[in-house]
């Protein structure tokens, strides 16, 4: 009788399709002259000094950080940095980029970019960062495998620790309702590609619109709304899930390149494949190749 009740129970995880992406995480030790100047970039930024004295400008908001202070700010922030005081300065820095909804929500949501070294956010995530400046300083990241994969899951800590922490320190009922608003029209885009992709009927443009008027919004105030949870605008948000589906296509050795592009909207096929090494920057050809290598 026991056998068959642990028979009837039956446990899954969720289908989970996230991307995530990791650019120029470097640990360096720069002299009492140093600074970077003012720049924006379309990515997600940590930044922790892990000796000496920093001064840091985001969007004209001064930070003086000290060992073990970080900072998290996020697409399009200006900023700028340089060394405070006559000793060397050593910082870790990471630039991402993710595709979770949910994630990338509260990274846009969170109401400050500065955490002293006590704060709680320093202290959640500041295991996983020991564990990628290690693997960054000892470089065998770049040569073994195995290494590479302790990379990704130290990173996967990175994010789990954030996204729990965030989720704990951002609860203004305003930013709530807001992002609640944006992730329905997140999930509305994500719908609408499954159908356009069933149909072969999509417009960027129109999409937005109709999603805009189907909540009740003016197209203004929608990708405003979007903007600020998300940090991309909803047509930049459905230009990833257009080349997620694209690449899941393309995976379908039924499917011709030309099929896949009557299918995601594309007029020919010269156009989706533009569209596509854009993306990418490779054509759709080699993207299938490779994969199938």
């Amino acid at each position: 009788m026991e056998q068959k009740e642990r028979q009837k129970r039956e446990y899954m995880l969720p289908d989970m399709d996230s991307t995530f992406r990791v650019f120029g995480a470097h640990s360096r030790t720069v002299d009492p002259g140093w600074s970077y100047p003012l720049h924006k970039h379309p990515l997600f930024e940590i930044n922790l000094v892990l000796t000496g004295t920093q001064q840091f400008s985001v969007e004209r908001e001064s930070y003086t950080q000290q060992a073990g202070d970080l900072l998290l700010f996020r697409p399009g922030d200006l900023h700028e940095s340089r060394v405070s005081g006559e000793e060397d300065m050593t910082y870790y820095c990471l630039h991402f980029d993710v595709d979770e909804p949910s994630f990338r929500e509260l990274l846009c949501r969170s109401p400050r970019c500065f955490y002293p070294s006590d704060s709680e956010l320093a202290m959640a995530i500041r295991p996983a960062l020991d564990k990628l400046i290690g693997l960054t300083v000892s470089q065998e990241a770049v040569l073994r495998t195995e290494a590479r994969m302790h990379v990704l899951s130290a990173l996967f800590e990175l994010f789990a620790s954030l996204s729990g922490t965030l989720s704990k320190l951002n609860q203004d009922p305003a930013g709530l309702r807001n992002s609640e608003l944006a992730s329905r029209v997140a999930i509305m885009l994500e719908e609408a590609v499954e159908e356009a992709a069933a149909a072969g009927l999509m417009n960027d443009k129109d999409t937005v619109t109709s999603i805009a008027a189907a909540v009740g919004y003016s197209t203004s105030s929608v990708n405003r709304l979007f903007s600020r949870a998300f940090g991309v605008s909803p047509r930049q948000y459905l230009s990833t899930i257009m080349l997620k589906k694209a690449k899941l296509l393309l995976m379908d050795p039924e499917l011709t390149i030309e099929e896949i592009s009557s299918r995601l909207g594309y007029n020919n096929i010269a156009h989706f494949s533009r569209q596509f090494k854009r993306w990418t920057g490779e054509a759709p050809s080699r993207f299938r190749d490779r994969f199938h290598d």
